[in-house]
C-alpha cells in the first residue's frame, strides 16, 4: 500500500525530521533537486533543453529555487520567474533564493511569453496547503502555464488544487508529472486533483511518514486479499453468490451482475428475478442459474419466501441493479436488509429505495458493502453532488461512519471507506468505466470475494481494483470509447491474472 497523507500530517513528518536532526534547509536541497532530476527526464536530457521554474513565496518556491540551480549546475538553461515578491521568501527558501542567485541564475518577474520557449516548465508557485481560490498574478500565471503546451512537472502538488480534497475552485495547473516529496498528498489521488497532477512520482527525501489519511493499493495488495483457486477447488469452495435484480426492461442489469459474479470467480451464481430476467439469464447466461420469484413485472419483499432455499446456501446476496423505483422495491431491500443475514452488497435501484428513509441500512447488524455513485450517495445523505465531488474521501468516510458499512463511492478514483479507520483510493479505471452497466458488473463482483469469506473492506477495495483493471485492459483493446460493460466483465479475469 501507498500512503496518502494530508498536508496536515506531512508537516507533522517534516517537523517531525527537523527536530531528529536534518535541517530544514537540506529537506529543501533534496527536494528541489529531485525536482531536476525529473524535469531533466521528462525535457530527454539537459544540454541544449531550456526549462522555466515559476515559484511563489513559500516553501514550494523554496524547492524551486533549488530545482533551477541544480539545473543550471548540470548545463541546462534555466529562467526562474517569481509570481510574488522576493523579498517576502523567508527561511530556508529565502537561504535557496541566495544560493540560486550566486550560482548565476537571476529571478524576474513573471512573463509569460518566456513559458512558450522551454522544453520543461516546472510548477512551484503552491504547496500543498493551499485552498480556495488562485487570484492576481498567480492566477495569471497558471493560466498562462495551461495555454502552453511544454510538458510541466508540478513540485508535490499542481498550484491550485487543494491539497486535503483534490477539490480544484479556479485556475489549476495541469502538469504531466506530480514529484511528491515523501509521500502522494491526498490532492493529487482523489477528484479534480488527481486529473491535474498527471503522473505522480514519490521520491525519498529522508521523512519518515508514520500516519497516513488514506492508501493507494498495489496489486500484491490486492492479491493478498483476494482467494486463489486451489487444485482441489471445487464450486462451492469458489463462494456462492446470490443475486436479485432486474425488471421488465431492466434485464440487462441482472445479466451483468451475474457476468460480473462468474468472471470474478463465483463458483455458483443464481438470479431471482422476473421471468423477462429468467428468459435473458437462459439465452445470455447458461452457466448461471436462475429462478423465477415472482409473477409481477418487478420484485417485492414477498419474492425472499421464493428465494429462501437459495439464500440458504448461498455465501452473500448482491441485490438492486434493475429494480426500478417504487413500494414494491422498497418492501424488498427493508426486508432484505432487515432478515437477511449473509454479506449484502447494494447498488443502483436497491440505494435508491432507500432515498427518503436510509434507517433499514444504519439499523442493520450483518455485513453491508454499499456501492453508490455521487447522485445516488447524495439521495442518500442529503449532501449535494458538488459537495461530494469536492471532497470525494470526506463523503466516503462519513457516509461510512453515517451508515455503518463499507462504502465504495464509485468515480474516477473510486474511494473505499469503512466505519472507524481505514479509506483505499482506487488507482486503476478510467474513461472506460464511463458506461452503463459497469456498476452491476462491479455488483456481482464484490459479491463474490464476500461469498468465499472475505472481510468485505477488504473484499470491496480488492475488487474494486480488479474491475478498474478489468477496464483498463477493455480500454487498451477496444478503446476507451467503445468499452461495453459486458466486455469488462470479460476482462475480469485477465484482470485477476495480471493480479495474482
Amino acid at each position: 500500500m501507498r500512503p496518502l497523507v494530508t498536508p496536515e500530517q506531512m508537516a507533522a513528518a517534516d517537523k517531525a525530521a527537523i527536530s531528529a536532526g536534518t535541517p530544514g534547509e537540506v529537506l529543501m536541497e533534496r527536494a528541489g533537486k529531485a525536482v531536476a532530476r525529473a524535469a531533466i527526464r521528462i525535457a530527454g536530457g539537459r544540454y541544449g533543453r531550456r526549462f522555466v521554474v515559476v515559484c511563489g513565496k513559500g516553501n514550494n518556491g523554496g524547492d524551486g529555487f533549488v530545482a533551477a540551480r541544480e539545473l543550471r549546475r548540470n548545463g541546462a538553461a534555466v529562467r526562474c520567474l517569481s509570481v510574488a515578491d522576493a523579498d517576502e521568501a523567508k527561511g530556508d527558501a529565502a537561504e535557496h533564493l541566495a544560493r540560486m542567485r550566486a550560482a548565476g541564475v537571476p529571478l524576474d518577474d513573471f512573463d509569460a511569453a518566456r513559458l512558450g520557449r522551454a522544453d520543461v516548465i516546472v510548477d512551484a508557485i503552491f504547496g500543498t496547503g493551499f485552498r480556495g481560490l488562485a487570484e492576481g498574478e498567480p492566477a495569471r500565471a497558471i493560466d498562462a502555464i495551461n495555454r502552453t503546451s511544454v510538458p510541466v512537472v508540478a513540485v508535490d502538488i499542481p498550484s491550485g488544487v487543494a491539497g486535503d480534497t483534490g477539490s480544484v475552485s479556479g485556475p489549476a495547473v495541469e502538469a504531466q508529472l506530480t514529484v511528491a516529496m515523501a509521500a502522494e498528498k491526498v490532492g493529487t489521488a482523489v477528484g479534480s486533483g488527481a486529473v491535474h497532477a498527471g503522473d505522480v512520482k514519490v521520491v525519498d527525501i529522508g521523512i519518515e511518514v508514520s500516519q497516513r489519511a488514506a492508501a493507494i493499493p498495489e496489486p500484491a495488495d490486492a492479491a493478498r486479499v483476494l482467494p486463489h483457486r486451489r487444485p482441489d477447488a471445487h464450486k462451492r469452495s469458489g463462494g456462492a453468490v446470490a443475486v436479485l435484480a432486474g425488471a421488465q426492461g431492466m434485464t440487462g442489469a441482472a445479466v451483468l451482475s451475474a457476468m460480473g459474479a462468474t468472471r470474478m470467480g463465483a463458483g455458483y451464481a443464481t438470479v431471482g428475478g422476473t421471468s423477462a430476467v429468467d428468459e435473458a439469464i437462459a439465452e445470455q447466461l447458461p452457466e448461471v442459474l436462475s429462478r423465477v420469484v415472482t409473477k409481477d413485472e418487478v420484485l417485492g419483499a414477498e419474492v425472499l419466501d421464493e428465494f429462501a432455499a437459495v439464500l440458504e446456501r448461498a455465501g452473500s446476496l448482491a441485490i438492486g441493479p434493475g429494480l426500478g423505483r417504487g413500494p414494491a422495491q422498497r418492501s424488498l431491500i427493508e426486508r432484505a436488509l432487515a432478515e437477511v443475514e449473509l454479506p449484502i452488497v447494494l447498488d443502483a435501484d436497491g440505494l435508491n429505495a432507500l432515498d427518503e428513509d436510509p434507517s433499514p441500512l444504519t439499523s442493520r447488524t450483518h455485513p453491508t458493502v454499499i456501492t453508490p455513485h455521487p447522485g445516488e450517495l447524495s439521495g442518500l445523505t442529503g449532501k449535494s453532488i458538488d459537495d461530494i465531488q469536492s471532497d470525494r474521501l470526506g463523503a466516503a468516510q462519513a457516509a461510512a461512519e453515517q451508515f455503518g458499512c463499507v462504502v465504495v463511492l464509485k468515480g474516477y478514483r473510486s474511494v473505499v471507506a469503512r466505519p472507524g479507520s481505514g479509506a483505499i483510493v482506487n488507482p486503476t479505471g478510467g474513461p472506460e468505466l464511463a458506461t452503463a452497466g459497469t456498476g452491476d458488473v462491479l455488483t456481482g463482483a464484490i459479491a463474490t470475494p464476500l461469498a468465499a469469506g472475505v472481510d468485505p473492506f477488504e473484499g470491496a477495495w480488492a475488487t474494486v481494483y480488479v474491475h478498474g483493471l478489468a477496464g483498463d485492459i477493455a480500454g487498451r483493446r477496444l478503446g476507451a470509447s467503445g468499452v461495453l460493460a459486458s466486455d469488462v466483465a470479460e476482462s475480469l479475469p485477465e484482470a485477476l491474472r495480471q493480479v495474482y
